[in-house]
């Protein structure tokens, strides 16, 4: 896959992170999410946003030939394509908590390392060889 291209998927991966953070930003326990139909409905919308990341995740490391994604070992890439896999295949048990938890504390790091990603991939046009 051309360099353009996968920096084009982490782009979206940011994207999603950013309409998921936006989408919270009301959203204080995981019970929030389960209270009212709205609650329920950023829930949906965020975890099919989670379950888009964890394709992105899957697809760029499929097109680099796992070679990119493990330089950037601070970030649990098995997981997170671990929870796409159960979002899809698993929906009706998807935890709110786990969720919350995803949403709340783990999506700001994983954004800062695909920031980091693709300003690695911008400044060096070597980096996927």
């Amino acid at each position: 896959m051309h360099k353009d291209e996968i920096i084009d998927r982490l782009s979206l991966i940011v994207e999603a992170i950013d309409v998921i953070t936006d989408r919270c930003t009301e959203i204080q326990t995981p019970d929030d999410f389960l209270t009212t139909p709205w609650g329920m409905t950023i829930f949906d919308s965020c975890v099919m946003r989670l379950q888009t990341i964890g394709e992105y995740v899957k697809k760029v490391d499929d097109k680099t030939n796992k070679q990119l994604l493990p330089k950037y070992p601070q970030v649990p890439w098995i997981k997170i394509i671990g929870q796409r896999n159960i979002i899809s295949h698993e929906y009706s048990t998807v935890d709110e908590e786990k969720i919350f938890i995803t949403i709340k504390k783990h999506l700001p790091p994983l954004k800062s390392t695909v920031l980091l990603i693709i300003k690695d991939l911008e400044s060096n046009p070597r980096s996927l060889e």
